[in-house]
């Protein structure tokens, strides 16, 4: 049965002209030209068109949020797509995630004197800071003399008609309209969310939290707030600090500084309304004024700082009931889900829905796997989203942040980045021959997210020490990265179930941690938690 969804306002009268494609993708950002580029990559006899309301050259620094990444994102762009030269020369290599804890008082003179989780050196797969002007405009270019790219150009309605599609543009400069008519039609809008919004899927995440950032001119380097020789040498060199996502946590938020290649640095502070309440940090200026109560370091150095620009989200957690159909459309990016900034899944997601949807073209959506692909990327949403709710309430506890990270980098890297890594999970048959063993290791997180939540609830403000939690002591963090790089498409199954065993011991080791009394586990002790060693 034809189904017709008008997103805007009905359009009088007819359009200037009228083009056919094979594709047409709606988004011209992160989502819509990596999913361009892939489609040309895997299948280079289709004509694909993507339409974008900015536009190209957009501004480097202050064009978007969202410039971290991590492993699936990171292997989807330089392998997948052939862009590791461009991330090599042009954007940041990262050096992991870094969380800075204080206790009741604030620290004023010494970064050192914070307790501080991280990699002393980077592990074995890289990942990187983007600076996502910078990103996209060289998407843009290598696209144009590929594709069709309406960028500069809105759109005015659409209608999802099963393989002839309909989406009418206009184009404010040149005051004309144009029809687009394709088989297969792809939301790739961002906060927008076209097909979502019209559709009525959106649903409710149950993670009602908000995020304030802005970028600003110039570099904040972390390792300038300390003069303690011992703290400035712990890290290897080969990466300074400030490569790092940097956190400074408290109970209730976190405040990032992500450095770009473009000189700037981003900052944000995610957070819990219920803990920090929004007046207190909307604004810049408020936001200073925050920190200066509880991470005045930082606001010392933010105070003076160029800013480049200034954003406020709320509610950005969440949910859709439909993502794929065969139908012929899909959903990409923002505009399908979004779950929350930490861990900076938003890429991860990105590069699933990306790979499903390049699959299901390749086969004319059939519906069987538009199904399956559907039901398990909502399971990976959901899986994901177990890691926030409830828990930033502990965000000030070191001890649960420790034993957090450490489970939430084995759950990422032994299931989902396996899985991606290795091709699977769009193996149908692989997927429903491991359907239990991987019911049983989403049981297993669920179980270990409860206790997460469940200490949270009660967690009191813990660190300022001076104490370090090295991850790059942990040997199973390792095994892990280099069974990814290494791989072995005839040992997948077996690899799975040694992966699964391994998160059974991690477990224990999780309780043995947060079993312990305050002080935990010593400085580069890490590797001898049970189950991490």
């Amino acid at each position: 049965m034809e189904s017709i969804y008008v997103l805007a306002a009905v359009v009088a009268g007819m359009t200037d002209s009228v083009q056919r494609h094979d594709v047409c993708i709606v988004g011209g950002g992160l989502a819509g030209l990596t999913l361009a580029r892939d489609l040309g990559r895997r299948l280079p006899a289709l004509d694909i068109a993507v339409v974008e309301r900015s536009r190209f050259p957009v501004p480097e620094a202050a064009h978007k949020v969202g410039e971290s990444t991590v492993e699936i994102t990171s292997h989807y762009l330089a392998r997948d797509l052939g862009l590791a030269e461009h991330l090599d020369r042009e954007q940041l290599r990262k050096f992991g995630l870094r969380l800075f804890c204080r206790g009741d008082v604030p620290i004023a003179r010494d970064v050192a004197a914070y307790d501080e989780i991280g990699p002393s050196a980077p592990l074995p797969i890289p990942t990187y800071q983007l600076d996502r002007g910078r990103f996209e405009n060289h998407l843009a270019r290598t696209w144009s003399g590929v594709g069709a790219l309406h960028d500069g150009t809105t759109v005015r309605s659409i209608e999802v008609h099963r393989g002839a599609h309909r989406v009418v543009l206009r184009n404010p400069g040149e005051g004309r309209e144009t029809t687009l008519r394709c088989r297969y039609l792809i939301d790739a809008s961002g906060r927008r969310g076209f097909l979502r919004r019209s559709r009525g899927t959106a649903r409710p995440a149950r993670h009602r939290h908000h995020a304030v950032w802005f970028r600003l001119r110039g570099r904040v380097d972390v390792e300038s707030l300390s003069t303690d020789g011992d703290w400035l040498s712990r890290c290897s060199g080969e990466l300074p600090r400030c490569a790092s996502t940097v956190h400074f946590t408290g109970p209730g938020y976190w405040l990032w500084l992500i450095p770009l290649a473009s000189g700037a640095t981003s900052v944000g502070l995610v957070f819990d309304p219920a803990r920090v309440p929004l007046d207190e940090v909307r604004g810049r200026a408020d936001l200073v004024r925050w920190l200066r109560l509880e991470h005045p370091l930082v606001a010392a150095e933010l105070a003076d700082g160029e800013a480049l620009d200034h954003c406020v989200l709320q509610n950005y957690a969440v949910g859709n009931s439909q993502v794929f159909s065969e139908d012929g459309w899909a959903t990409t990016g923002d505009a399908s889900l979004f779950a929350d900034p930490f861990y900076s899944p938003g890429g991860d997601f990105i590069a699933l829905a990306n790979t499903y949807v390049v699959d299901l073209i390749a086969r004319g959506f059939p519906a069987e796997r538009v199904d399956n692909y559907q039901r398990n990327y909502q399971a990976f949403f959901l899986n994901t989203m177990l890691l926030y709710r409830g828990q930033y309430a502990g965000f000030g506890d070191r001890r649960l942040i420790v034993a957090k990270t450490l489970w939430d980098y084995a759950f990422y890297w032994s299931i989902l980045a396996k899985l991606f890594f290795s091709g699977r999970f769009t193996d149908l048959e692989f997927m429903r021959r491991n359907e239990n063993l991987l019911q049983r290791a989403a049981a297993l997180h669920a179980r270990v997210q409860r206790l997460f939540r469940d200490q949270a609830a009660n967690a009191r403000r813990v660190g300022g020490e001076g104490r370090f939690f090295d991850h790059h002591a942990v040997p199973l963090f390792h095994e892990l990265q280099l069974d990814l790089v290494e791989g072995d498409p005839g040992d997948d199954e077996k690899r799975l179930t040694r992966n699964v065993e391994r998160l059974q011991a991690a477990a224990t080791g999780v309780r043995c941690i947060l079993g312990e009394d305050a002080d935990g586990f010593a400085g580069r002790s890490l590797g001898q938690v049970p189950g991490f060693g």
